[in-house]
């Protein structure tokens, strides 16, 4: 009776009720009713048409209370998009008043953000030396070292004849008193005055023939062909597998042509302010493989050499660790053949190619060619924790950024590799948020007044408020669905 009751109300309900509004009504009522028999028949279906009764009810995960349009049941997915969104309407702002001749890629979590021409080809200044750090890391190995020698037979307290230095391509080679006069101090010197340490601690006090320098495991080349006149010695070189304080001279106002004989030079020095006797002037040459080995020193591992090669932007270490990188990779220790490396590994590593030329391992040379597209993807692929990352400078902390972004966002926290040339600037790094959690991104300015710190500055500081914006996600397991035992 009580059936019948209901079923009559609920005819005349409908005869009252709009249409739409009817069939809206009976299609939720239907889903509603509709759920728990399809997850009968489905158990049904999977159990051989047989329904059994469900066992172990405490092992089932409490049913959710939050209500079923609750903001706690937004998918993060949803969220994901929303702060994509903002922080590329930011961008947006940015590329507007970027010039024709740059690019900028913003990836995160290994999903593109951003592109503005991510593959035009343009010159990268010393971002170049990203891809020198890369491949060196892979070819050679984060632990290898280079071992610098003294050869010589050692008579009583003296040397015969003469005492052999020989190079292995250690861009750290240093004297103490040099370190005070770089602008980006050495990080991680191989100190040469160990080497004196070495020989008189046998208790020798002369050497009766020259300090002989032996560069001969890597090529000549002293300079890359296409570098002008302002760098050639400045910026970097004279190159060789021995130079001492990157092939400066303490008493000399410029560089020997011969960097080996620089080094020469300098040991004579060492030695004799220690009360070492040379009785001839240094020289360079070939040692011989049955001169006995006096002492070594060994640079620190290669990882810190990157660290040094990133931070600081070494131009020296950029162009040794290129010829290392052909010596190991291709067996000839040339700077082209390690840009064959380099490029091979590119393509090992399924990068970016397209618009892409190389000429040196410190973009130095104005005939680099690199995409944004190439340098973000190559800093995603090494990710977050590894030696390459690790060795970028700290925005306002570290070499080339220590005093950029000194407040915001980015300070203490973001890694990165600057490039400069006359009319060429860029930035390149990665931007932590948490564990696993991180953007990549690449900025390459090109154009008249573009290395002016007036108009870069800026850029690069709307650039990294704008990628700060992807740390203010909302976290997920503060807003899930609530169950019953986790419900206020």
């Amino acid at each position: 009776m009580n059936f019948r009751k209901q079923f009559t109300r609920f005819l005349a309900y409908c005869h009252r009720v709009p249409t739409r509004r009817l069939v809206i009504s009976l299609t939720v009522v239907t889903a509603l009713g509709a759920t728990p028999l399809l997850s009968v028949w489905q158990v049904a279906r999977e159990s051989g048409n047989e329904v059994k009764s469900l066992k172990n009810f405490d092992a089932l995960a409490p049913s959710p209370v939050t209500a079923l349009l609750s903001a706690r049941r937004v998918p993060q997915t949803l969220i994901d998009l929303e702060t994509t969104g903002r922080v590329t309407s930011k961008l947006d702002e940015i590329s507007a008043s970027l010039p024709q001749d740059s690019c900028l890629t913003v990836n995160t979590d290994k999903r593109v953000v951003y592109q503005l021409r991510p593959n035009k080809s343009l010159i990268p200044g010393s971002t170049m030396k990203l891809l020198t750090a890369a491949v060196a890391l892979e070819v050679l190995g984060a632990d290898k070292v280079f071992s610098t020698k003294i050869l010589g037979i050692v008579a009583g307290n003296a040397v015969r004849g003469d005492l052999w230095l020989v190079g292995s391509g250690d861009p750290l080679l240093s004297t103490a008193p040099y370190l005070l006069t770089e602008k980006y101090p050495t990080m991680f010197p191989t100190y040469v005055e160990q080497l004196v340490d070495a020989l008189i601690a046998l208790g020798v006090t002369s050497v009766q023939g020259s300090v002989i320098g032996d560069e001969t495991l890597y090529d000549a080349e002293r300079y890359v062909p296409s570098w002008g006149d302002g760098i050639r010695s400045t910026e970097a070189g004279p190159l060789g597998a021995l130079m001492i304080n990157d092939a400066n001279v303490m008493s000399s106002p410029v560089k020997l042509p011969n960097p080996a004989l620089g080094a020469a030079t300098e040991l004579t020095r060492l030695l004799n302010d220690r009360g070492i006797v040379v009785r001839d002037s240094p020289g360079v040459g070939k040692s011989s493989v049955d001169t006995p080995m006096i002492a070594s020193i060994e640079s620190t591992p290669l990882k810190n050499i990157v660290a040094e090669l990133l931070t600081n932007s070494d131009n020296n270490t950029a162009e040794l660790l290129l010829k290392e990188i052909g010596r190991v990779g291709q067996g000839s220790a040339t700077r082209i053949d390690g840009l064959q490396v380099i490029a091979a590994k590119i393509v090992e590593w399924g990068l970016p190619t397209q618009g892409v030329a190389f000429l040196d391992g410190s973009g130095l040379d104005r005939s680099n060619l690199i995409t944004c597209s190439l340098l973000t993807s190559l800093i995603e692929r090494f990710g977050q924790e590894s030696d390459l990352v690790n060795a970028m400078a700290l925005a306002g902390k570290t070499g080339t950024l220590r005093d950029v972004f000194l407040s915001g966002p980015a300070f203490g926290v973001m890694r990165g590799k600057t490039g400069t040339l006359n009319g060429v600037k860029a930035l390149s790094g990665l931007f932590p948020f948490s564990q696993g959690h991180a953007t990549t991104f690449t900025l390459l300015l090109n154009g008249p007044g573009t290395s002016t710190i007036d108009y870069y500055r800026p850029l690069w500081t709307s650039l990294v408020n704008a990628l700060a914006i992807a740390q203010n996600t909302i976290d997920i397991s503060a807003v899930e669905p609530l169950t019953q035992q986790s419900a206020p």
